[in-house]
This record gives C-alpha cells, structure tokens and sequence, in this order.
C-alpha cells in the first residue's frame, strides 16, 4: 500500500489549487490537458428521497445527470466556447473555483489516488447574474509518466448538494 506522506498530499492539493487557477484564466486548453484520454467525468442529479417508514432504498435504475462526458465531449465543449458564438458564455463568465479539505487515499491500482474535496463555484455574468455551485467530489490521480503535468485525472466524480439549480445554464466546468 502507498504512504500518504505531507510532501504528496501537498503536491495533490498544489494540482487542485492549480487546475483551478487555469479555470479562473479560462486557459481551458491547458486544463483539457490535465485528462487522461480515458477520463470519466461525472455529475448526477441531485435528488431528495423521503425515506419510507420502511427503511427502504430510493428506487435504483438509469441516474439522470448534469455530466457524463468523456475527454472527447469536453474538448467539444472547449471548441465551441473558441469560437466566441456559444451564446451561454457571451460575454464570458467570471468564475471562482474554491477548493477545500482534501482527503487523499490510496487507488484500487498501486500508484493511483482517490482525492476527495469540497468545492465551490462562484460565477458572476453580466450586470446581476450571480450563481454557487457548491458540493463535493472525488478524483482519481494517477501519474503522468509522459510530458506535461505531474498528474492526470482519470476520474471526476462530482456531487452538488443543491437538488435544484437556479442558474441560467451548465456552461462551466467544475
């Protein structure tokens, strides 16, 4: 088993503060590259079950979600915002992405991490349009042994805690 020592959960968390930092700038070209070309990213819909008196489970089946994209359906998404017509985004969004308690442990395979954070999305656009997206989620790291960036994430799996979305659209990325 891998050992979670002070100098790799600050490298993790310095990639999180970093990717971030990318989304802010909008260099989505250089935040694609943080992907893994076999990438799941993930997000369902949230949703409020009353539990039965029962104590049964929620009814299971087909999960409707904001996100299930790969790394080809988010490039697509980059392109279009390229071309500066991807009427959602004109003028462009200013974001804040808030990143907080990291928690690394070990991938089911040697070398890989599953990093869970709380995270927050603050998006500002045009003269009144304020939006938060706040929620959590789970990342799988692995090493790029290539060129580029130290990590690539291979999995992001994200969950917001609000069932119902107030916002205008989905065009960001989280």
């Amino acid at each position: 088993m891998s050992k979670i020592t002070p100098e790799l959960q600050l490298d993790i968390e310095r990639f999180l503060f970093e990717e971030a930092e990318l989304l802010d700038r909008h260099r989505f070209r250089d935040w694609l590259a943080l992907f893994a070309d076999d990438v799941a990213y993930y997000m369902p819909v949230t949703t409020n079950y009353h539990e039965q008196a029962s104590g049964e489970a929620p009814p299971t089946g087909a999960v409707a979600c904001y996100f299930d994209e790969t790394l080809h359906t988010l490039t697509q998404r980059v392109r279009r915002l390229e071309t500066g017509k991807a009427w959602a985004e004109m003028p462009p969004s200013r974001t804040r992405h808030s990143i907080s308690n990291v928690y690394i442990r070990p991938g089911d395979i040697a070398g890989e991490w599953d990093v869970s954070c709380n995270f927050m999305l603050y998006r500002s656009r045009l003269e009144r349009q304020e939006d938060q997206f706040i929620g959590t989620r789970v990342d799988r790291l692995r090493p790029n042994t290539g060129g580029g960036p130290r990590w690539k994430i291979a999995r992001r799996d994200m969950r917001l805690d609000q069932a119902t979305l107030l916002a205008n659209n989905l065009s960001l990325f989280f």
